[in-house]
């Protein structure tokens, strides 16, 4: 049974991002959300200089280009 929650850990690990959301659930999409608009404001300065790449797909697919 150990050995069986240990590869759950594991797997839950690749599922998830740095906050514990799965990428593309309604928590994710609300964190990201928050923290671009934070970033864009310049309330929140992006020390890490990472934006997931889903995070750029949920920006271009909401901006509705062609």
């Amino acid at each position: 049974m150990i050995n069986l929650e240990r590869r759950l850990t594991r797997l839950e690990a690749l599922l998830t991002d740095d906050h514990g959301s799965i990428p593309h659930s309604p928590q994710w999409r609300a964190n990201w959300t928050e923290r671009i608009d934070n970033m864009l404001t310049g309330e929140e300065p992006h020390t890490r200089g990472i934006l997931p790449l889903e995070a750029l797909d949920m920006i271009l697919a909401e901006a509705d280009c062609p």
